[in-house]
Order: C-alpha cells, then structure tokens, then sequence
C-alpha cells in the first residue's frame, strides 16, 4: 500500500512539503530574522502549487536535457551513452560515494553560480524576477522559480555532473541535501554561520540577496559555498546590519502560478533589472 502511495506523481513532492514545513516551520518559531508576526500568506498556496508541480513538470524536461546532452557528447552513439550514464566515468569508479556526492556538490554549485549570475543579465532577468518578486521570504518561497530559470538552473547542474561523469547514485544521494540547504537558506532564520559564513552560504548570506539591487540584490549567488561569491567578488554582508527590505523589484508579477509562468513573454514598460556594477565586498 505504501509503495502504491509513493509511487503516485505527487507523493515524494507532499513528504518533502510535509518534512519542510515541520522542520523549518519550527525553526524559524526560535531563531527568526524577522520577528514581526505575520498572518499566514494570500498566496501560499500558489508556492504549494510549484512545490508539487515541480518534479512532475520538469522532470521529463530534465530528462531530455540530459539525454540530448549525452547525444552530442557521444556523436549520436546512444549505446555508449547510456552505459556512461549507468556507470559513469571510469576514472571515478574508485571513489566512495561520499566522495563522489562531494565532487557532485562542488561542480554543480560551481554551474549554479555562474547560471544564477547569468540570470540576472538583462536578457534573463524577467525569468529569475519571479523569485525576487516576494517582499516577504520563507522557507516556501525556495521553490517559487519559473520552468525556463529551474532547467537552465537547477536542471542544468546535475545533468553537467553527469556528463562531466559522475554517476547517478551520487547525484541522487545528493538530492535530499540540496532540498534541506536549499530550503534553509530562504528561511526567516537570524542564522549568519560565524566565520563559516566565509566558506558556507546562510539564510542571512542569502537574504542579503533578494533585497535591492543598490543592496546585496546583485551579489551572494553561491547556493552553498559563499567562498565562491568572495572568489569573484560579490560577496556581501555589512556589518550590524539586517537585509529587511525585501521584493524591490518588478511590482507588475501577476500574483498567480500560471500568470507568473507567462509573465517572461508578456510586454512591459522598462523597469530596473538587478544586474549592476559590482560593488567592492563588504564582510562582517
């Protein structure tokens, strides 16, 4: 019976939902940001529509992302390809998994900072404005992405570690990490990590990221590893300071999920993208 339930199309979406809201729901009680008492949201069905909706869109997408990746990579040999995508390469057939899952995690936050600061190009920007649109953030907003920011994104990473390589099984052992992380950094938690907000990315490090442009909205893209945003120069944390003004961005976002998915293709007056000229870092 069990089995039967898990196996539905929105089964596993529902327990991460379920296992979220517990976790974070609880944890943001304790240890909030923003301690203002806030009655619960008009539009939070709306992020629970993309959080069920998700896998279940995308997931063919993602599967013909990564087969016609393996097409080119392989001239067209789909035999050789889909041993590849079995095993992997061979050169990592002696890694444990753990390590395999680190390697995962390294080159796909790698891709995930370099596709998140691409979106944020004029070009891009009214597909990821969708995520900054809220002017308030919770745990439930990490999932709120339009299909086009999500393949090119999220998709697009785990399919280059599979190309690069690495086999299934480490990018699947990775899953339930990154939805936890990715979960926890758009939560209303005070957390800034210490001197490990240097090296890893917090729900304060992250928050600085949906204020405004003329803020932290052009900096902070690391999904995990903030040292990367020191790398390149946009990491951003003034001291003593909280990231409170939120969403500056784009009032027009329609306030439903399908308005919002057609929302990159409809004519606008020209507005302020987030993409500016790179501040000097600023640490705590």
């Amino acid at each position: 019976m069990l089995n039967d339930i898990m196996s539905l199309p929105f089964a596993h979406s529902a327990v991460w939902l379920l296992i979220c809201a517990c976790l974070f729901g609880f944890l943001q009680s304790i240890f909030p940001l923003d301690p203002t008492p806030r009655p619960i949201r008009r539009d939070i069905w709306m992020d629970i529509g993309y959080w069920m909706l998700g896998p279940v869109v995308y997931g063919s997408l993602g599967a013909s992302l990564i087969a016609g990746g393996y097409y080119i990579l392989f001239a067209g040999n789909m035999d050789a390809a889909i041993e590849w995508s079995k095993t992997g390469a061979a050169w990592l057939a002696d890694w444990p998994l753990w390590l395999q899952a680190i390697g995962v995690l390294i080159v796909t936050d790698i891709s995930l900072y370099w596709t998140h600061r691409l979106f944020h190009s004029n070009a891009l920007w009214r597909y990821h404005a969708i995520h900054h649109a809220p002017e308030t953030l919770d745990w439930l907003h990490s999932v709120r992405f339009h299909p086009i920011n999500l393949i090119f994104h999220s998709l697009f990473a785990n399919a280059l570690a599979l190309w690069i390589g690495f086999p299934p099984i480490a990018v699947a052992a990775l899953a339930p990490f990154n939805i936890l992380y990715s979960t926890m950094v758009h939560a209303n938690l005070n957390w800034t990590f210490g001197p490990l907000r240097h090296v890893f990315a917090s729900p304060v490090f992250h928050r600085w990221h949906h204020t405004g442009a003329d803020e932290g909205g052009s900096k902070n893209f690391a999904a995990t590893f903030s040292f990367l945003d020191h790398m390149f120069g946009t990491f951003y944390m003034p001291k003593d300071e909280k990231p409170m003004n939120l969403g500056l961005t784009d009032r027009d976002m329609p306030p439903n999920l399908l308005g919002q998915w057609l929302y990159p293709f409809m004519p606008s007056e020209p507005q302020q993208a987030e993409p500016t000229p790179v501040k000097p870092t600023i640490v705590q």
